[in-house]
């Protein structure tokens, strides 16, 4: 056993050397297996995207499409008919409601049987 201080010093010096040493190189590897794992992590990521994902995203812009070409035929063939058709039938009621005076001026309507007021 050491006897001196000195001694003493001198083997904990080595002794955490030997130590940091080990601590080094034990976080070198495990640094090397996770850089490692994250690299084949983003290696297999990168091909399931190329793979799966762009053709889903290609099928879903093609259904898109679809659906506003869909919206646009239906649009054009339906919905605006039937919007003039009530818009004509609006202006015929109106126009013969007012020829036939059941409607002031202030849009109310009038009471039948009774006048104006004096």
């Amino acid at each position: 056993m050491p006897d001196d201080l000195q001694e003493w010093r001198d083997i904990i010096i080595i002794a955490t050397g030997g130590v940091m040493i080990t601590l080094l190189t034990v976080m070198l590897i495990f640094t090397l297996v996770v850089g490692t794992a994250a690299r084949s992590l983003l290696v297999a990521l990168r091909t399931l995207i190329q793979s799966e994902v762009t053709p889903m995203l290609d099928s879903a812009r093609q259904t898109l499409q679809s659906v506003q070409g869909t919206t646009t035929f239906v649009s054009e063939s339906a919905v605006r008919p039937i919007i003039r058709v009530y818009g004509i039938i609006a202006a015929i009621r109106r126009a013969l409601a007012v020829l036939l005076g059941l409607v002031r001026r202030g849009g109310r309507r009038r009471r039948p049987g009774k006048g104006r007021r004096a």
